[in-house]
């Protein structure tokens, strides 16, 4: 077979896809981006897309139209190109939401057409909840209802509609909600498993903390972008003097740079970021608002881009990791983190619920209160030593549903049957 990805990153989510795809002999797989890793997959061609050019408008949502009809026609062009060359797909795997795959169905109208959706923007709790619940100007929501518009186009249009979680598929329309799949994203749970002292449940920070000479076995962790409030960094700043001062022993670690979500390469592992960078500007400036009494600031360390390795280490040495998400996508650092069998301390918003379960396999706090998420963790590190069944029924929960062997399979299954109903239908 014949088969096309089409997404603004590479690989991005289609990797395991691809790979599976790649790994047959009898494929001819290519995949067009704009950016992305510089990895080479077995099997898999990847054809550059040159970005749409800037648009500038004081309109916001005029401003993410043209940039996406932009996007779409210089893709657009590609896919003529391919035509022209010969290359016919059979399949077509596109992200729904950048507008590179709006002109899909007209270049390749016997192509079956699978749309990876997004993200469905609505009046609900994702988006007043910054506001705390309370409304926000009408004008506010255009530049959302214009990327709705891709959503419509795509999912409309494809075979097969598929989304990465229950969540993401109630924010559509139930026109669209009804024949949307939920195929979950998969991390590689044989890379991303519980080093070997934590494998009992008794794991504790001490190795990444003698690393530091500091003497303590109580290890938070948290990662992730700190110019995002979905990633509630803020808020986890926020508790960071309440909870040193309940756990003198503790050791906090924040990973500026989350180097497994974004494939860039490791710097120079340094502990703080480079002055010279923005990030490393940003970051030191939030160090200095930390509110902390200054003999604590012994006690939190930042790093610098790390390796994959490096990161999963964190992981695994962690005595309690801390995951943030408001109500839109989790990042698979919430899988990581379970898969390496830490204790998660995550906000009680609905995406991170479809995965915690508060008390069984990982804990809960309110994304709002830094009092209680200090009380929160706590709790957890003076329980630590008596949770590994809460440990094991995190791994347990990404073995089951968010293994990326498991679901790529289930994804290939799930493309075949649609291709045989649509070939009898």
């Amino acid at each position: 077979m014949r088969i096309l990805f089409l997404n603004s990153v590479f690989p991005g989510r289609f990797r395991s896809l691809a790979q599976a795809f790649g790994a047959s002999q009898n494929n001819t797989v290519l995949f067009l981006a704009e950016t992305g890793q510089k990895l080479a997959i077995p099997g898999v061609r990847r054809l550059r897309l040159a970005p749409p050019a800037p648009y500038e408008s004081d309109d916001p949502a005029e401003k993410e139209i043209v940039t996406r009809l932009r996007r779409g026609a210089r893709a657009g062009n590609a896919l003529l190109s391919l035509r022209r060359n010969g290359f016919i797909p059979d399949i077509v795997c596109a992200a729904a939401s950048m507008g590179g795959s709006f002109y899909v169905r007209d270049i390749f109208p016997k192509a079956f057409y699978v749309a990876q959706g997004d993200w469905f923007y609505n009046n609900g709790e994702s988006h007043c909840f910054f506001t705390r619940g309370n409304p926000r100007p009408p004008a506010d929501f255009a530049p959302l209802r214009v990327c709705n518009l891709w959503e419509y186009n795509a999912l409309g249009e494809c075979q097969l509609g598929v989304t990465s979680s229950l969540w993401q598929r109630a924010q559509y329309p139930p026109a669209l909600q009804r024949d949307i799949k939920v195929v979950p994203s998969g991390i590689n749970t044989r890379f991303f498993m519980p080093g070997e002292e934590k494998k009992d449940g008794d794991a504790t920070g001490d190795g990444v903390a003698d690393s530091w000479g500091c003497a303590s076995n109580e290890l938070v962790t948290f990662c992730g972008p700190m110019h995002d409030p979905a990633r509630g960094f803020d808020q986890f700043r926020k508790c960071l003097p309440r909870l040193l001062e309940l756990r003198p022993n503790c050791l906090v670690v924040l990973a500026w740079l989350d180097i497994a979500q974004t494939g860039r390469k490791p710097g120079n592992g340094a502990d703080t970021p480079s002055e010279c960078s923005e990030t490393g500007k940003a970051m030191r400036r939030a160090v200095d608002i930390l509110g902390i009494d200054q003999s604590f600031r012994a006690r939190v360390h930042l790093l610098g881009a790390r390796s994959l390795k490096e990161y999963r280490a964190m992981l695994q040495h962690s005595t309690a990791h801390v995951y943030l998400a408001a109500p839109h996508v989790f990042s698979t650092g919430l899988l990581e983190a379970m898969a390496c069998g830490s204790l998660v301390v995550a906000s009680d918003t609905p995406p991170v619920r479809e995965v915690v379960q508060d008390g069984v396999n990982g804990f809960l706090c309110d994304f709002w209160d830094h009092e209680n998420m200090a009380q929160k963790l706590a709790d957890v590190l003076a329980r630590a030593s008596q949770l590994g069944h809460v440990r094991r029924n995190a791994r347990q929960t990404v073995l089951r549903s968010y293994d990326a062997d498991v679901q790529t399979r289930r994804f290939m299954d799930l493309i075949s049957a649609s291709m045989k109903d649509r070939a009898e239908g």
